[in-house]
């Protein structure tokens, strides 16, 4: 999908074209378990990157795109996919929403995404519920002391009474007033990052 909104293109790759062609799901307990073998059961890390280096690239053959680095937002899965397009060189500014298993795996097998956090070269905005079961604040604390050992440029946000899927109002976990905030500061990122 692209949609060009005041000079800023949006292209949102389909995460699981490979293994579904046109998937699409909600929210019920089922739904998201079928979301989670696709991402975690049959995605690879190595096909992800590809995907999303070949979105850049075809982005950068649209005549009125600037050339000088892009942006990248992902919720949930697609927050932990977030923090692994960062390490692509053309990612300048990156928005991971509560990317699960960034600290304890990697699509397909291997190191923890984490592992990769060296290859950042952008600035990474993590937002994080501090309600969210799935990622306990250590493991907040330990992806925000890996960004600092390599001094990437990031910023860690902790919203309190936030669940998992904060910033989603088709989910009962909806928080507005953690979603509204969020929404400034990636706007603020990309106005910093991609002027």
């Amino acid at each position: 999908m692209l949609r060009c909104l005041r000079r800023t293109y949006v292209y949102a790759p389909a995460l699981f074209q490979r293994q579904a062609p046109g998937f699409e799901t909600g929210y019920t307990p089922a739904d998201v378990e079928i979301g989670r073998e696709y991402a975690w059961g049959q995605t690879k890390a190595d096909q992800l990157k590809s995907d999303i280096q070949a979105a850049v690239d075809y982005l950068k053959t649209l005549p009125n795109v600037k050339q000088d680095g892009f942006g990248c937002v992902g919720f949930c899965f697609g927050g932990h996919v977030a923090y692994l397009a960062a390490t692509l060189a053309d990612i300048k500014a990156t928005a991971s929403f509560y990317g699960a298993n960034i600290t304890s795996a990697t699509p397909g097998g291997g190191n923890a995404i984490l592992k990769g956090t060296p290859e950042i070269t952008g600035t990474l905005y993590a937002f994080f519920g501090m309600e969210d079961s799935s990622i306990p604040p250590e493991e907040v604390k330990q992806i925000e002391a890996e960004l600092e050992k390599y001094k990437i440029s990031h910023r860690v946000f902790r919203y309190d009474g936030a669940e998992h899927g904060f910033f989603c109002d088709h989910r009962t976990s909806y928080n507005p007033v953690a979603a509204s905030d969020a929404w400034e500061k990636v706007k603020q990122l990309f106005a910093e990052q991609l002027s």
